[in-house]
């Protein structure tokens, strides 16, 4: 059975170029069949069970559903990572955070990542600062299976707890920390209407969205989270919604962070929030 006819019929949907990566994510995703391999065989072809799972993937992606979704998999910091419905699917924004992170380098001896879903930035961090002790959390204890399994699957120490940012459970949140990373709900409701249907339809909407009325009802969570366990010179990281850059600088000052500053995506657009406890 030839894939041909398989990158023709999600050319019909998708731009020519779009569908030809999709087609190839798909094929080393699922079988391990990398774009090398396929190149020089154009009439590739693959046994039965291949056409039957290439077959649903195909119409998956067609149905709307993200590639990711589709392949369980999101690659993150050069990392493989599982995901699935109980998760967002890491965005290039959060892994440009990460990254900025690593590169101002540092040695954290302890690291909290907030609402950690898949787990890519806590597990990402856990890679670059190999002797740092790392907690992780989230409210979802379908999003922390899936965060132990890719800690497992990358070979890092991570501890995962059930946690609330809004509760501030002393139980979780406890002793003090040199680096505080999060990417909470930013996603105002009058926003989804500019939303693609992808995000939508498959994500977590937990994960998303927060009331117009209270944009910054987590990032007041979390700078009290700092105020109380940042150690001095400790170091917050937090991703935020573009719109929302100066009002959140605001925040930072009226909470008494005066070193706080605001950090532009490689878009160009406010993206990040870092501040250092003076």
């Amino acid at each position: 059975m030839v894939v041909r006819h398989f990158n023709e019929e999600l050319s019909a949907s998708f731009p020519a170029r779009e569908a030809e990566q999709m087609m190839e994510i798909l094929l080393e995703d699922l079988f391990g069949i990398d774009r090398k391999a396929r190149l020089m065989q154009p009439d590739m072809r693959i046994d039965e069970w291949q056409h039957h799972q290439l077959e649903e993937a195909v119409k998956a992606l067609l149905q709307g559903e993200p590639i990711q979704y589709v392949t369980g998999k999101a690659v993150f910091c050069d990392l493989c990572f599982k995901v699935d419905s109980s998760v967002l699917i890491p965005r290039p924004e959060t892994e440009e955070m990460v990254r900025m992170i690593i590169a101002e380098g540092g040695d954290p001896r302890r690291i909290w990542d907030i609402g950690t879903g898949s787990g890519c930035i806590a597990i990402s961090l856990a890679k670059a600062f190999g002797d740092a002790e790392v907690m992780a959390c989230d409210v979802s204890l379908e999003a922390l299976e899936t965060a132990r399994e890719n800690a497992l699957m990358n070979d890092t120490t991570v501890t995962f707890v059930e946690g609330d940012v809004l509760a501030l459970d002393p139980d979780v949140f406890e002793g003090m920390v040199d680096l505080l990373v999060s990417n909470p709900p930013y996603v105002m409701d009058k926003e989804r209407e500019a939303m693609q249907t992808q995000v939508l339809d498959y994500e977590p909407h937990e994960a998303l969205f927060v009331p117009d009325n209270d944009p910054l009802l987590y990032y007041r969570a979390l700078l009290q989270l700092a105020n109380d366990h940042l150690a001095s010179q400790g170091v917050a990281w937090f991703e935020i919604n573009e719109a929302m850059g100066d009002s959140m600088l605001n925040l930072c000052h009226e909470m008494g962070f005066l070193d706080a500053r605001i950090i532009d995506d490689y878009a160009g657009k406010p993206r990040f929030c870092r501040i250092v406890m003076r």
